[in-house]
């Protein structure tokens, strides 16, 4: 009976013999799960002999086999049902075997009935090698899922940047300014509605244009073609443009981005803030005008009064009626010139101190022709320029303390000094200093207790400009008047 089966199995086995040769693993079983093919693949795989394993039941190597799950499909087979398939992703080692590595191979197992010469049906199982085919499956399923996740991404990408695109078009659309975007070699890129409405065209007529295809300006394109050969960031410029038959000015604003590449010109209507300008300097040419005539007149109307001062002190004997007369004098003289060197300013709203303090000191002096050739003057005054508001208080103030000290400081002397200097302390005050090298004042002297009219007047008028008095007399004497300087005060640049 043993010789009867070893000969069935021999001839099952040489009728197999040809799948020796196929690279797959492929085993055949009887319905007892005997083997009784075991192909050359299948040795290699699983270093199981086809003569230890042919004739005995697969479950003593592989034991799983005989599970139910297996077992009830393998029976349908024996009952010459139709092919089962034990695939990869479920059974991945229906027959372990091991790769050169170590590793298990993955199988994907199809068992078909082959009918057996007494009628009943073999177990024909053929076993491919899919270990590299399921990795590359797996890598390719990592990969879809990568690109699958940066297709989201970019989509999501694209998504949000078509809406920042479209909330910057609209935000450039609401822009009551023409504004364009511009290449490297001056053609349009783009331009927002508020441009294609003005020159009533579709925004796609603009686009790969160069500048200028419209014939309204050339300056516009001359602008950005210089601008664009320039190593500048930005640039503005005012040009003038041809719109529905009307010229207007339109101030341009550009910003290069792109590494310079590219451009962005904003322009912005200025036609009404042109002409309205023009009248403003129309207008202030006129108030200059007039305002220059007004100082001409009030300089004239002083002079007039002082030269009647004068002609009337021509006419007086009485000696101290001449000195008031001559003071009245001085004073007017010393406001007519503020008004005739605001009348020779171009501002005409301020005056330099330097030039009318040494006019005004110069014209006392010469005043007073008795002493003159036996004074020296030091004026050092910083470059300041004065409101009217202040010159006139200084003047007078220096008119009344000069006029003191050529009148009284240098009394049975041959020679005297007078200095005055005007200077900023701190850019929040000014300070006036008047001293002369005289007799000096008389002891016990208070200029607020003093009643010549005068110092009276000096003292009433560093009050008029908030400013404090200081006066002191050793080895002549010495006035310092200090007072904050005014929100129009201006100083002069040091070179003048």
């Amino acid at each position: 009976m043993k010789n009867f089966m070893m000969n069935g199995m021999e001839k099952a086995a040489e009728r197999f013999k040809i799948l020796d040769r196929i690279p797959i693993g492929i085993c055949a079983l009887r319905q007892d799960f005997v083997v009784i093919y075991w192909n050359c693949c299948l040795e290699k795989w699983t270093n199981i002999p086809k003569q230890e394993i042919v004739g005995t039941n697969i479950t003593k190597y592989f034991p799983h086999l005989g599970q139910p799950r297996y077992a009830s499909r393998l029976q349908d087979i024996f009952a010459g049902g139709p092919p089962t398939i034990f695939s990869s992703l479920l059974h991945k080692h229906l027959i372990p075997a091991s790769l050169p590595n170590g590793n298990l191979r993955v199988e994907h197992t199809t068992v078909t009935a082959e009918p057996a010469p007494d009628g009943s049906y073999y177990a024909l199982l053929s076993i491919q090698d899919v270990t590299e085919l399921s990795q590359r499956v797996q890598d390719y399923r990592v990969l879809k899922d990568k690109a699958l996740a940066e297709v989201q991404e970019r989509q999501q990408t694209e998504a949000a940047l078509q809406q920042a695109n479209d909330q910057l078009q609209a935000v450039l659309d609401a822009v009551p300014g023409l504004v364009s975007w511009i290449s490297s070699d001056l053609k349009y890129i783009g331009v927002n509605h508020h441009l294609c409405a003005v020159f009533n065209q579709l925004p796609e007529s603009f686009v790969g244009k160069e500048l200028g295809f419209l014939d309204t300006s050339f300056d516009f394109a001359n602008f950005m073609s210089a601008f664009m050969c320039t190593a500048q960031e930005s640039a503005r410029q005012v040009i003038d443009a041809k719109i529905n038959g009307t010229l207007r000015n339109y101030l341009i604003a550009a910003q290069k981005y792109q590494q310079g590449q590219a451009a962005v010109a904003v322009g912005i209507d200025i036609t009404e803030q042109k002409q309205a300008e023009q009248k403003l300097k129309a207008s202030l040419q006129e108030k200059e005008v007039l305002l220059k005539e007004i100082h001409h007149r009030v300089k004239n109307n002083l002079q007039v009064i002082s030269s009647l001062l004068k002609l009337q002190s021509e006419y007086i004997k009485d000696g101290e009626v001449i000195s008031l007369l001559s003071d009245s004098y001085n004073r007017v003289r010393s406001m007519a010139l503020i008004h005739e060197k605001l009348y020779q300013s171009q501002g005409l709203a301020q005056i330099d101190a330097a030039d009318y303090i040494n006019s005004l000191t110069n014209n006392l002096v010469s005043f007073h022709k008795q002493i003159s050739d036996r004074i020296d003057l030091d004026i050092q005054i910083e470059p300041i320029s004065l409101d009217i508001d202040t010159a006139i208080p200084c003047g007078l103030i220096i008119n009344e303390l000069i006029c003191n000290a050529l009148k009284y400081a240098f009394v049975d002397r041959s020679t005297g000094k007078i200095t005055i200097k005007l200077k900023v302390i701190k850019n929040k005050f000014i300070m006036l200093e008047i001293a002369d090298n005289g007799i000096g004042l008389p002891p016990g002297f208070n200029i607020e207790m003093n009643e010549t009219l005068g110092l009276q007047l000096v003292n009433n008028l560093t009050n008029q400009l908030d400013g404090t008095l200081k006066v002191c007399s050793q080895s002549g004497t010495y006035f310092c008047i200090t007072f904050p300087r005014r929100d129009n005060f201006c100083q002069l640049p040091s070179h003048v």
